[in-house]
């Protein structure tokens, strides 16, 4: 795991409304967020996030990636994005592996990269990571499963094994889980970020267990397909569900009462800020060596290595406030 730095937020608030003042005219710079799968709505808040930052620094501001989960076409579209020279690319990668050579190549060009969602196995591929530790993501739905549960009962995990933001949050539920010798994992399946596919392997899920108490989702899939899964075995209020993300269809699953809470990243805060850290890097903005030393030259970070946006929790306590957006 890499190592969380606590980032006062405030800082970094004033420091982005101090430089807003400052801003110039619009600039003809874009920037690129290149996400795994664009297909699913749990980019929406993010990018949202992205474009705000986007309109406030005066530069352009794009989303692109493969339609359908693919960690080799996600490599061709960064390679894409070297090749015309944009002046940074955001990141939510498919494969700690795969997209590895494609963000080094970036580097090299001078084109900054920042990644979310989860890192990647070379350190010399970026400059930052933004977003939730995912293994507290399933630490934090692990707890609340279990005082739903009151420590006792069966679970099933609907996940994208192999996916390494999905095996971190996969295993924050099952270390959380080993707490609580009555809870009992009876079945873990893959998803593959397909509506369908999450339906169809809920609903087997179920007819395989009918004593199942609890459905877990790591994903913006996960929560939603096992909600329809559960209503059309006639079972909700019968087993619980805890999802990922805030998209509409799970938003109100947890209104109408089928889901019990769905966690979701800051997506929109942490969008927000990886442009702001990929235009301070590309403009050399900060400074944390003398003036007349280079920061790459010293190899100090110009921006915090690791910034964990957090973790939120979406009930029926807090669920209009989301709906309402």
């Amino acid at each position: 795991m890499y190592k969380r730095l606590t980032i006062i937020f405030l800082v970094l608030v004033l420091f982005i409304v101090s430089f807003d003042l400052l801003q110039a005219k619009e600039s003809d710079e874009e920037y690129v967020f290149v996400a795994y799968v664009t297909s699913i709505p749990y980019w929406k808040d993010g990018l949202r996030g992205w474009n705000a930052a986007g309109e406030q620094l005066g530069v352009k501001t794009s989303f692109a990636g493969p339609v359908e989960f693919d960690a080799q076409a996600q490599a061709r579209v960064i390679s894409e994005c070297v090749a015309k020279k944009v002046a940074g690319i955001l990141v939510s990668p498919a494969d700690p592996n795969v997209i590895v050579e494609a963000c080094e190549r970036a580097m090299k060009a001078g084109i900054p990269v920042v990644l979310s969602n989860c890192v990647v196995n070379s350190e010399d591929a970026y400059y930052a990571f933004l977003g939730s530790d995912n293994y507290n993501v399933g630490v934090v739905g692990g707890t609340k499963a279990a005082e739903i549960l009151n420590g006792k009962g069966k679970v099933a995990i609907l996940t994208m094994p192999g996916v390494l933001v999905h095996e971190e949050r996969k295993t924050g539920y099952l270390e959380t889980f080993a707490k609580y010798p009555g809870i009992e994992v009876v079945a873990i399946a893959d998803t593959k970020a397909d509506p369908s596919v999450g339906l169809e392997k809920a609903a087997g899920i179920i007819q395989a267990n009918p004593d199942l108490d609890l459905i877990v989702g790591t994903d913006s899939v996960g929560g939603a397909a096992a909600a329809r899964a559960v209503l059309e075995a006639g079972k909700k209020g019968k087993i619980h569900i805890i999802g990922m993300d805030r998209d509409v269809d799970i938003l109100n699953f947890i209104k109408d009462g089928t889901v019990d809470a769905s966690l979701a990243s800051e997506s929109f805060i942490t969008k927000f800020m990886a442009l702001h850290y990929l235009y301070w890097i590309k403009h050399d903005m900060m400074k944390p060596v003398t003036a007349n030393t280079s920061w790459r030259d010293a190899n100090v970070p110009p921006v915090p290595r690791v910034t964990d946006t957090g973790t939120m929790v979406i009930d029926k306590n807090n669920v209009d406030l989301f709906l309402n957006q």
